[in-house]
């Protein structure tokens, strides 16, 4: 996952209506791989390949770019990175070389940029609706549907919709499944038109004959990124924020009732899939905080990776403390028996902590 990528890719493409430069190497695999998305980097024409094509010198490796204009050998230009993945790619900065092209920054991507713009902080799901997540009917607690009911709650939280959209496509989901979830939910809104972006395009080229076919005015981008928001519920650009936020932080929390009368906050911690070795010894976390009737203020913290969990229980009950320490066998054997190793189990005061 190239999340941070994805979003300085974003936050770069919203700043200035240039065109995109997609760069080859010389060389086998990625180019220039040291080069971050949003750094400044000077470019050497070194020679013309074809027409529009060019030989650049840049970071002390010769690429292969589509360039606008006839440039000299030797032009000295200015490019900020967009994306350095999956392929390389480049805008201008400064240039006297006229710019002429078709490409253009839509304004879906201003609207995302400008959402993963804002400050990052902790994803918070709120149980939709008015009923608990499992309904007990009077009945005890089973644990088996209860971890169901938690995992259906998240998937259905809306965050992972567009990869339930893949899955419907395929067929491996239903359309029944995805109308649940929030964004299917939503009132619908008037759709806009670009009928009136149509006529101010028109007008101004009209007005400047010498501006080259596809160059749009500062006026019309900022028409066009006005109207991509234009008609959107409040609660889908907070939940696209968080979805952003999501993928830039691998952490989120949910908090609703999980029974009835019963409120929990549910937080899950992935580590960045670039800092695991393998898909196995990604390190997960989860922790739970519940103010429960009869044991008190309780805290579960869990650690997985590797197929191995390591337990940490904190409580401010005396009772409590003994009834954990006490059952601590019985879940080592539990979960043993699902093919899980608990490799480590602490029960401690959490006033001592």
């Amino acid at each position: 996952m190239q999340s941070a990528s994805i979003i300085n890719s974003l936050q770069a493409l919203s700043k200035a209506d240039k065109p995109l430069i997609v760069a080859a190497s010389e060389l086998s695999g990625n180019p220039v791989t040291k080069l971050e998305p949003g750094q400044r980097v000077q470019g050497n024409v070194q020679e013309q390949v074809a027409p529009g094509l060019y030989k650049v010198l840049v970071a002390g490796q010769t690429l292969q770019m589509a360039l606008p204009g006839n440039l000299r050998i030797g032009k000295q230009i200015e490019l900020q990175v967009v994306s350095n993945s999956p392929r390389l790619t480049f805008s201008f900065l400064a240039t006297t070389t006229p710019i002429a092209t078709h490409e253009q920054i839509s304004p879906a991507s201003r609207l995302l940029a400008n959402l993963a713009e804002l400050p990052l902080g902790r994803t918070f799901i709120e149980s939709t609706g008015s009923k608990a997540v499992l309904q007990t009917n009077g009945q005890g607690i089973d644990s088996k549907q209860l971890a169901g009911a938690l995992r259906d709650a998240l998937a259905n939280s809306g965050l992972f919709y567009e990869s339930h959209q893949a899955e419907w496509v395929r067929g491996a989901r239903s359309t029944g499944q995805l109308l649940i979830e929030p964004q299917n939910r939503m009132p619908q809104q008037p759709r806009t038109t670009y009928t009136e972006i149509g006529n101010l395009e028109a007008g101004y080229a009209g007005n400047q004959p010498s501006v080259a076919h596809g160059i749009e005015t500062n006026a019309v981008q900022h028409h066009k990124a006005t109207d991509a928001t234009a008609g959107i519920p409040r609660e889908l650009m907070t939940l696209v924020q968080q979805q952003l936020h999501t993928l830039e932080t691998h952490q989120l929390t949910w908090v609703g009732e999980v029974w009835p009368g019963q409120t929990m906050q549910w937080e899950i911690q992935g580590e960045p899939e670039h800092q695991a070795s393998t898909a196995e010894s990604r390190q997960w976390s989860t922790e739970l905080e519940l103010a429960l009737p009869t044991l008190g203020d309780v805290h579960a913290r869990l650690v997985f990776s590797r197929g191995e969990i390591m337990l940490r229980l904190q409580t401010d009950d005396t009772v409590a403390l003994e009834l954990f320490n006490r059952n601590l066998p019985e879940l080592h054997r539990a979960m043993g028996a699902v093919g899980i190793q608990l490799t480590s189990s602490v029960v401690e005061n959490h006033e001592t902590t």
